[in-house]
């Protein structure tokens, strides 16, 4: 009898033990403080990434967010910076290009693993999204913000000239003949007044870019795919900036004022009447439609050499976990989150990188949808560490042909040797 009341007194005991852990544990998970996730957001995003930040802390009550903004002018050395340092951030918005580049030095946390738990669905993303989150066969980013540039024309423009607006031109050999007719003499004074086709070769960068595009587009490459030899002196090397140069100098269809001006220029000449054609990103046409309603514009994907579409210069902006971030579980929540179908058609000011999210009503818009359908053909720019010092000396060389003369396969050489000098180093 003693024995049973003493075992009933120990059983009411852990009983009792039990329900205090458990009323404890549930105290402490109500009041625990939560993990803060640090998520550097460049200053375009900030107003929707808000809205996001609240709903995921909503359903994620044990993280919270801290958003600190960058800014595109100094975005890149300050976030090459932290990544180098001991104090990086969970989550960065970035471009994609320059992915390959940071995972290359080991600096950005291999994402294998969180994409295989989380059952994502590879084949939802636009492949070269995925290729641009890719290095050696393992991902680093989530794709969030893609595109890349079409073909923008003045179809009224088309149509004076005497050309089938709906109809545009599908080679490159066909859009030099339609840049032709494009150019004429609209006052009758004797004076070109309006071009064919405008090309930005006033920058460094945009100017470099519409060459290599060329380049891709006529079977070249910068350089060998092991990347130690310079290829841009090749057939396909000397074909694109000899479509460049007759544009400019021989066939005169590209005003000699392209020859100083950015993509915003370039976007400037087009709204003001003076160009027929460019090429660029969707981002441009709400520009267009504000500064200049009365043109009819037209959309086309990018053309080909005879047997399809075009390649397309792509990037974007895409999610990246540091490798020494603290917090590098929570981190891929949010940018899961972030990255899912609904979430980067939100934030996106383009194109999200998922097949499902162009599909919304958002994308809808008929002047969009060459944009999309080029996607798959679209091919990143160059990811080479060394890459801004070799585009320097090419653009050198582009301006030397197309200002001073130059012959295009000596400047081919020059390019290469700077390219190579790179290379090596």
């Amino acid at each position: 009898m003693k024995s049973n009341v003493v075992r009933m007194i120990v059983m009411l005991a852990l009983v009792a033990l039990v329900v205090v852990g458990i009323s404890q544990i549930a105290t402490a998970a109500d009041s625990s403080n939560p993990i803060t996730v640090t998520w550097w957001v460049p200053n375009w995003d900030e107003e929707v990434a808000k809205e996001l930040i609240a709903e995921f802390e909503a359903q994620n009550p044990d993280i919270k967010v801290n958003m600190v903004i960058t800014t595109w002018d100094t975005m890149e050395g300050q976030i090459r910076t932290a990544l180098n340092g001991n104090n990086a951030p969970d989550l960065i918005t970035d471009l994609e290009s320059r992915v390959q580049g940071y995972a290359s030095q080991g600096l950005l946390a291999n994402l294998d693993e969180y994409y295989k738990a989380g059952n994502v669905d590879m084949d939802d993303f636009v492949t070269s999204a995925i290729e641009l989150s890719t290095y050696d066969g393992h991902l680093y980013s989530v794709p969030m913000r893609h595109d890349g540039p079409a073909m923008i024309y003045n179809k009224d423009m088309f149509e004076e000239a005497g050309l089938d607006p709906d109809n545009f031109p599908q080679t490159w050999d066909e859009l030099s003949e339609v840049a032709k007719a494009l150019t004429k003499d609209t006052n009758g004074d004797g004076t070109v007044d309006q071009f064919g086709i405008g090309w930005p070769l006033g920058n460094e960068g945009n100017a470099v870019v519409r060459f290599y595009q060329l380049l891709y587009n006529f079977g070249g490459s910068i350089t060998d795919e092991a990347e130690t030899k310079c290829e841009l002196n090749s057939d396909a090397g000397k074909m694109a900036l000899e479509y460049l140069y007759n544009d400019v100098v021989t066939n005169k269809v590209t005003p000699q004022s392209a020859l100083e001006v950015d993509n915003t220029g370039l976007r400037d000449l087009f709204i003001n009447k003076k160009i027929a054609i460019y090429t660029n990103g969707a981002f441009d046409l709400t520009e267009i439609a504000n500064q200049a309603p009365n043109i009819n514009v037209g959309t086309a994907t990018i053309p080909g050499t005879g047997d399809g579409i075009g390649i397309t210069i792509v990037n974007g902006f895409s999610l990246y976990i540091p490798e020494k971030a603290k917090n590098k579980d929570a981190a891929w929540r949010l940018a899961e989150f972030v990255g899912n179908t609904e979430n980067s058609a939100r934030i996106t000011t383009t194109f999200p990188g998922r097949r499902s999210s162009m599909k919304l009503e958002k994308f809808s818009d008929p002047l969009l949808q060459p944009f999309i359908e080029q996607m798959d053909s679209g091919r990143a720019g160059p990811t080479y560490v060394q890459w801004p010092a070799m585009q320097t000396a090419i653009f050198a060389e582009m301006q030397m042909v197309l200002l001073e003369g130059k012959n295009i396969e000596d400047a081919l050489v020059d390019m290469c040797y700077e390219v190579d000098a790179q290379l090596g180093k």
